[in-house]
């Protein structure tokens, strides 16, 4: 018999908050609201309440619940959320959610394109993937994510979860959470949401005894059914009472309230069972309009709840009660086809007992899964399987193992898990330990680290040491895989040693173990530790060493090579002999993975000679990731393929085309490091505006996805979008960042250090831009190279000749470099060597290379104008080549660009030539609305751009060509007319002006 109230009583507060919460969400601020309170609070009445609202709202409900059977199934709440909004719609047709598609496709199969790409599927990338499916989904009016039992989650699902509620801002979702305040990262999460202020925790208290009242008269008022009363006073089930629904509690006699206040401790779950209970055994009646008891207080009804659920069970026929009873033992959710098979049920017998344990209100269909079950609270389940014996207990579990195992080939899914807790509950432990490990490796090749973890400790719990040393071994082993993935390298190194020093391991399979040792070290940057490993794991290995052995040790200390300085011969021989005989056993074994990793280190050595040479061995990578099928190596060959073209010939074709392959695919880290390297070509071409629009955008993503070395990258591209445009006070904003995010001391510090030579030139600071490319020169002694754009081979070589410290000696140094023939350098080499040519006199060999270079520059519009205002002024002051014509050409350019200093000296050397220079004074130069009102003038405007630069008077008058004294008259006037009373405020005013 169904009794409950119509309406949430004792909650106004919580609902109100929730109201307003999805007010919020409608107008495009998502937020987190976390329910906490014990089973039978009321969470899931405010969950409906909730729910309810958001659909009269037209909002989008998603739905999920975490189960105590799925604590360690890798993202099942948010499966089954999806596979709600499946059912009611579908997924958004939205284009930018197709590179997100195959990242999703982990939560639902349906939605994979192809196969999962097991090098690319981190958890961040797919909390991501599920932060832009939840704000496509709710794009249109607000959505609502309801997730239960959070207490029980996987800790994937807790990863994910944590990244939505950080992210949410502007994003219109509300995330509803319940959970239990029971020890869990559920409640660590909310606990530390709350403190961070991005969202909101409720928790929920018992009800008053007045509150006690006002649900009691509702839940009889609306749902009682006959009572046991006078015949004339009994009321009929569902009839309409005389009470209202709230706070009328006259209808329920002052007895009944005190005993159920003192009975349910303010639980209102609990107060709806023993109403339950009461009106079905008749010691609750109406009278005269008043429900009170029929022969005193019932005593039959006990304390506990799990005495009025065993009572319910009672009901039903026997032998559906002991079916029923033999499910709990199974576990609050259970398969149908096992209990048939523990049973001894047909399909018919048991499609009546599910029913009837639906009909009691035992039982629920559990969602996501049409042929399993569920009990409709842990009580019941608990309840049920308490009033077996333990011997009792221990014989329906071990059937339902075994039945399990005949069921379910391999047990796949969640089925294995439940599989080694029967055996555990028979009694089983080695046999759990087993099922448990073997749920762990599952968990750890689908990419569920945390999961992983948990299973195989779980394992190693249950296997003894002294029986079961092999099976022991081989889960540490696992364990040990998985400790590596999530980058503890303290843990992996304390339980690899464990592993590593145990006799029942073969030798080779130890030697294994410390190999992989090493490849944490490499990856957790411990490059000594690594090298110790690497040469134990060979002392393992007698000869004749197995050939895949071989290959991961060459491959690993291949790695470790390339991170030292490879300046020295020997060594750069060494890491490229070791690559080169890895690449070829791999290949033959074959062990495709190890091959591309070793193509991929032979390709980064090959740089040093070319970069056609790094191109062979890159299709080489390319043709045994196609052979095998391996999608993210594919990937990653014609992603350094297409950078390899781009930093050769400035043509970004084939990048654009890899960056549409990653996100096709579902690469989303390929796909941004891609993206982000298309936008610094953008700078390089003068689209600054795209480039930092990107990189903005670039930067919001990697942040959230705690990508650092993507992001500081992100910066790097904003550097050199202001510098490239000469905007100083906004490049200091911009490195200020990149030094608080560590960037000066990351592998991008040369590059930035080039670019902001470029912006000391566009300032005419010679001085300056020189004093930047002697720091790349310095880092560079000191570092491996990886960055071959930071003006070291390009940009320095033609500054040290223009400055006349550098000659032919030099010049042939750098240019016999491979670095130096990539198209940005090119056009610096080739600048420098008509210079050379030119100050040697032979002028139709200098304007002939002059030539060259405005080819090598010409899809670079800044930098061809830089070099030729740069080598006009030696061109003028030798007497060779056209510098009127190149001055010309510069000063049109940086004048409508707004580089004023550098169109000034360009200006300034056309007057030097004797060239007549257009005047610069009227509608060319526009004055800012904002000060034209306070009657600034042209040139008034030009001395405050200077000022904002920071400029001492000197500076302005020198590039504006007027004397020091016109210059300190400006300031003044400017001063008098804007109402500053320093210099200091006018800088600041113009920063303001221009932020």
């Amino acid at each position: 018999m169904q009794v409950s109230s119509p309406t949430v009583i004792g909650r106004g507060r919580e609902t109100g908050i929730l109201h307003e919460a999805l007010g919020q969400v409608r107008e495009g601020n998502g937020g987190t609201v976390f329910l906490v309170g014990d089973a039978g609070l009321g969470k899931a009445r405010l969950f409906r309440e909730c729910t309810d609202n958001a659909v009269r709202q037209s909002m989008v409900v998603l739905k999920g619940r975490a189960t105590a059977a799925g604590s360690t199934v890798p993202y099942r709440p948010l499966t089954e959320a999806l596979y709600s909004l499946i059912r009611v719609g579908g997924v958004p047709d939205d284009p930018e959610l197709k590179p997100y598609r195959l990242a999703l496709g982990r939560l639902i199969p349906q939605w994979r394109d192809g196969p999962l790409l097991d090098s690319d599927d981190s958890p961040v990338v797919l909390a991501e993937s599920m932060l832009r499916l939840l704000a496509a989904v709710g794009e249109n009016g607000g959505a609502l994510l309801c997730l239960s039992d959070l207490h029980d989650c996987d800790t994937e699902t807790m990863h994910i979860l944590e990244y939505l509620v950080d992210n949410l801002e502007g994003v219109p979702v509300l995330i509803l959470a319940g959970l239990q305040p029971v020890a869990s990262a559920a409640l660590r999460l909310a606990q530390s949401c709350a403190r961070r202020r991005v969202g909101r925790v409720l928790e929920l208290g018992p009800l008053s005894d007045a509150e006690i009242g006002e649900l009691a008269a509702a839940c009889l008022d609306t749902g009682a059914g006959p009572a046991a009363g006078p015949a004339g006073a009994t009321r009929t089930a569902g009839a309409p009472g005389t009470a209202g629904a709230a706070g009328a509690t006259d209808s329920v006699a002052e007895p009944v309230v005190q005993w159920l206040a003192r009975t349910a401790d303010g639980n209102p779950f609990v107060v709806e069972e023993l109403l339950r209970g009461a009106l079905d055994n008749g010691a609750l009646v109406e009278t005269d309009g008043r429900w009170q008891f029929e022969g005193g207080e019932p005593q039959y009804v006990p304390m506990a709840l799990v005495d009025a659920v065993a009572d319910r069970a009672r009901g039903l026929d026997q032998r559906w009660q002991q079916a029923l009873c033999a499910a709990a033992v199974i576990g609050r959710r259970f398969p149908g086809d096992v209990l048939r098979r523990v049973c001894d049920l047909t399909d018919a017998e048991l499609r009546q007992l599910i029913q009837a344990g639906i009909d009691a209100q035992l039982l629920e269909a559990s969602r996501g899964s049409s042929d399993w079950y569920r009990f409709r609270n842990a009580w019941t389940a608990e309840a049920l399987a308490d009033s077996m014996l333990p011997a009792e207990r221990e014989a329906v579990a071990a059937g339902a193992a075994d039945a399990l195992e005949v069921l379910f080939d391999d047990l796949p899914g969640e089925s294995c898990q439940l599989a080694a807790g029967l055996r555990l509950a028979a009694g089983d432990g080695p046999a759990a330990g087993a099922l448990f490990a073997r749920a762990g490796r599952r968990a750890l090749s689908e990419g569920a680290v945390a999961s992983a973890e948990s299973l195989l400790d779980r394992a190693l719990e249950l296997l003894p040491a002294r029986t079961h040393a092999v099976d022991r071994a081989e889960a540490l082993t696992s364990l040990l895989y998985a400790l590596a993935e999530r980058g503890d390298v303290e843990q992996a190194l304390a339980r690899g040693a464990e592993i590593a020093g145990s006799m029942v391991l073969s030798e080779v399979r130890r030697a294994e173990v410390l190999t992989r040792l090493g490849w944490v070290c490499v990856v957790g940057g411990r490059w000594e530790q690594a090298a110790e490993l690497v040469a134990a794991a060979r002392r393992l290995l007698a000869d004749p060493v197995p050939a895949e052995q071989l290959a991961m040790l060459d491959v690993v200390e291949a790695h470790l090579l390339t991170l030292g300085d490879l300046e020295g011969d020997d060594l750069a021989a060494r890491a490229e002999e070791l690559a080169e005989r890895a690449a070829r056993t791999a290949e033959l074994v074959p062990l495709p993975t190890a091959a591309c990793q070793a193509r991929q280190v032979l390709a980064l050595l090959a740089r040093r000679r070319s970069f056609e040479d790094a191109d062979v061995q890159l299709r080489h990578m390319l043709d045994v990731a196609e052979r095998h099928s391996l999608s993210i190596w594919r990937l990653r060959a014609q992603t350094r393929l297409a950078t390899n073209e781009l930093m050769r010939t400035g043509d970004d074709g084939p990048i654009r085309q890899a960056r549409e392959a990653a996100y096709a695919l579902g690469a989303i880290t390929v796909g941004c490091q891609t993206e982000a390297s298309i936008a610094m070509q953008e700078v390089l071409y003068g689209r600054f505006d795209e480039a930092e629009a990107a990189a903005e955008r670039l930067l919001a993503l990697t942040t959230r996805m705690h990508q650092e070395g993507e992001a500081q990258f992100c910066l790097v591209i904003k550097i050199a979008a202001v510098a490239h445009r000469g905007r100083r006070e906004a490049l200091r904003t911009v490195l200020g960042e990149f030094r608080r995010r560590g960037g000066e001391q990351s592998f991008h510090a040369p590059v930035v250090f080039g670019h902001r030579a470029i912006c000391a030139l566009l300032g005419e600071d010679r001085p300056g831009a020189e004093a930047e490319m002697a720091r790349v020169r310095a880092w560079e002694r000191t570092h491996p190279t990886i960055y071959y754009q930071s003006g070291r081979y390009g940009l320095d070589l033609l500054l040290e000749v223009l400055a006349q410290r550098a000659g032919q000696d030099q010049f042939a140094e750098i240019s016999a470099t491979p670095a130096s023939r990539l198209r940005w350098n090119l056009q610096f080499v080739l600048a420098a060597e008509t210079v050379l040519l030119g100050r040697a006199g032979d002028t139709a060999a200098a304007l002939e290379k002059m030539e060259q270079t405005r080819q090598a520059a010409a899809p670079y519009p800044m930098a061809r104008r830089l070099i030729l205002r740069l080598v006009a002024e030696p061109a003028l002051a030798e007497g060779w080549g056209d510098p009127v014509a190149w001055l010309r050409e510069a000063e049109e350019y940086f004048h409508t660009s707004d580089a004023t200093a550098i169109a000034g000296a360009c200006r300034a050397l056309l007057r030097k030539a004797g060239v007549r220079v257009m005047q610069r004074r009227s509608g060319l130069d526009a004055v800012p609305e904002a000060l034209a009102r306070h009657g600034v003038t042209v040139r008034e405007y030009e001395v405050l751009v200077l000022i904002g630069e920071r400029r001492a008077n000197p500076d302005i008058a020198k590039l504006l060509f007027i004397s020091p004294r016109t210059v300190e008259k400006h300031v003044a006037s400017l001063m008098d007319k804007l109402g500053k009373g320093a210099r200091g405020e006018l800088a600041d005013l113009m920063a303001d002006l221009t932020a």
